[in-house]
């Protein structure tokens, strides 16, 4: 074979060979070409272009126009875009396990934007508590006024039941992370859960004349005298009968009205009304604890009161109680734990009472904490200020609650006076207490804080003083606490879509975020490490490559200088 024919058969392979075939290739090409074409080597160069093609991302065919006949790997598969992917789902893992998004949901939850799910379902709070209200029937007045009976005897009817609503109105937001709102309850009638005839008739004692006496108790002999004519020109009697409506809405006496004239500071009201006395004045402006800055623990935590931190109508350098770090019960502080202590607001009981873990339970498949109302709440308070009590002291298991009563001698008690020092038969009979039905708890989810249920009881009672200075009729109830009505607020459940969003947040999001996280963490290392492993691989290929190509290329030119004597020397002979 002449060198002519070399280099003409090298012409027409140059035309299918790889563009990315480098120069120093091309400059042996002749010699080097034909004997690796004699040992079938062909394939060999095909693949060492193609490790040096892949390795700069630009190998392609030309094709008769001179273009590119198939396109190069896309964008998402190539080694670069898929080592990006790599590290950027290895940081979305990384920083998912790190915050999960339950923490992130909850963190967002502390800022209460408007527009979000936590602040609308606040905002706009389902109507889901109901009002019971049983009030006392005294059935022996007639034998207890002559002496016959040494204490009355009273019946329990109920319940009444009402459907509280609250709304949320002037929502404002502080500077200082706090929120301040407007919440305004009132009750709705709900006949169709009635069985108690509004109409039917009570007995019970006359709270005018009884209430005023006991709080002239101590009065000189002339004020007491003087009531006394009073009560009797208006022929008030010590026991009245009164409708059931009328005894929760218009419980009306003309010793009041006359009385308020007299004494307006002292009667500053002429509707004592249970039901009336109590919503009449609840619209209450309260001040929050929201955003990152007070954490979980200090969230929708009562910052002011009406203004202020301590109780309403106490002395703040008398009572060392605050209202500050309770809630309205609405909604409470996040990730609660067994160990906290739950400080719950009513302004109907006039005391911030706390609540203990008391059980783990599973309502609608969601995990809760059950908290109880300490049934100790209504002791007395040793070596501390107590500012439930009075003079003389009132014994356990009763709270003064006349500072929210316009100093009316009104005493707060768990119902039927389940708890606490005086046995159920103290001062009346007929009372059947029961813990099942007289104490108090709340459900809350943990991690949210939000109360899937809450039942709160609480019985108002009229504080009798000493009553022997107005006479004989008046002395028979000297040193009662006589019960007048008590009322269970019931949150008996929560809306479809608010359980199915917590269900969703607190069961179903914490192993879907895992597994998601899981497999992000598991592609996002597959990528690297595929590419890195490649990588080396290709390297030690194109180094093994060029080694073999270095030691061909020495003895292809050992081959072609014997060849070329060969033909020299016959040529010569």
């Amino acid at each position: 074979m002449s060198a002519e024919s070399l280099t003409n058969t090298e012409s027409s392979s140059d035309s299918t060979r790889c563009a990315c075939v480098d120069s120093e290739s091309t400059e042996s090409a002749d010699s080097l070409n034909n004997l690796l074409r004699e040992k079938n080597d062909n394939n060999s160069l095909r693949d060492c272009a193609d490790v040096k093609c892949s390795l700069t991302e630009d190998c392609s065919m030309s094709n008769e126009n001179g273009s590119s006949g198939k396109s190069g790997k896309s964008l998402c598969c190539n080694t670069v875009s898929q080592c990006v992917w790599g590290i950027l789902l290895l940081a979305i893992s990384i920083g998912g396990f790190l915050f999960t998004p339950q923490d992130l949901m909850l963190r967002e939850k502390l800022n209460m934007r408007p527009g979000f799910p936590p602040y609308e379902w606040w905002a706009d709070p389902p109507d889901e508590v109901k009002l019971r209200v049983y009030v006392f029937n005294v059935t022996n007045h007639v034998r207890f006024l002559a002496g016959l009976d040494e204490k009355m005897d009273v019946h329990e009817i109920g319940p009444i039941v009402y459907l509280e609503k609250l709304v949320h109105s002037r929502i404002n937001f502080n500077e200082n992370s706090t929120m301040t709102y407007l919440a305004k309850r009132s009750p709705i009638f709900l006949p169709h859960l009635n069985s108690v005839d509004l109409n039917a008739t009570l007995i019970v004692p006359n709270l005018a004349v009884l209430g005023i006496a006991s709080y002239l108790h101590d009065a000189n002999y002339l004020v007491r005298t003087g009531f006394r004519l009073l009560v009797n020109s208006h022929s008030s009697k010590l026991f009245v009968q009164k409708t059931v409506y009328e005894y929760l809405w218009e419980l009306t006496d003309p010793v009041l009205d006359t009385s308020k004239n007299l004494a307006p500071g002292m009667v500053p009201v002429t509707n004592m009304g249970m039901l009336a006395r109590i919503y009449a004045d609840f619209t209450d402006e309260v001040t929050v604890k929201i955003g990152p800055k007070w954490g979980d623990e200090g969230f929708f935590q009562i910052d002011r009161f009406r203004g202020a931190p301590q109780l309403p109508g106490y002395d703040p350098d008398e009572c060392p109680d605050r209202i500050i770090g309770s809630t309205e019960g609405v909604m409470y502080h996040q990730r609660l734990t067994k160990e906290d202590v739950v400080l719950y607001w009513r302004k109907t009981v006039c005391k911030v009472m706390p609540l203990y873990f008391d059980d783990e339970m599973v309502i609608d498949g969601v995990p809760v904490y059950r908290y109880n109302l300490s049934e100790s709440v209504f002791d007395r308070v040793i070596n501390s200020t107590d500012c439930y009590d009075t003079e003389p002291s009132l014994p356990k298991g009763l709270s003064d609650g006349s500072k929210c009563y316009y100093n009316f001698p009104m005493v707060v008690s768990y119902p039927h006076f389940y708890t606490g020092d005086p046995p159920k038969d103290t001062y009346v009979t007929g009372l059947q207490p029961d813990r099942y039905k007289h104490n108090s708890y709340i459900i809350v989810e943990p991690l949210s804080g939000t109360p899937f249920r809450s039942v709160a009881r609480m019985q108002s009672n009229l504080r009798i003083h000493d009553l022997s200075g107005f006479g004989y009729d008046y002395g028979k109830f000297s040193n009662l606490v006589v019960p007048l009505f008590w009322a269970e607020y019931n949150q008996e459940g929560l809306p479809s879509h608010i359980k199915t969003t917590i269900y969703f947040m607190t069961v179903i999001l914490p192993p879907l975020s895992y597994i998601v996280l899981s497999v992000l963490l598991l592609t996002g290392s597959y990528f690297l490490a595929k590419n890195l492993y490649i990588h080396r691989l290709k390297n030690e290929t194109l180094n093994s490559l060029l080694h073999f190509k270095s030691k061909n290329t020495t003895m292809t030119t050992n081959k072609i200088l014997t060849y070329e004597k060969e033909v020299f020397i016959k040529t010569s002979s």
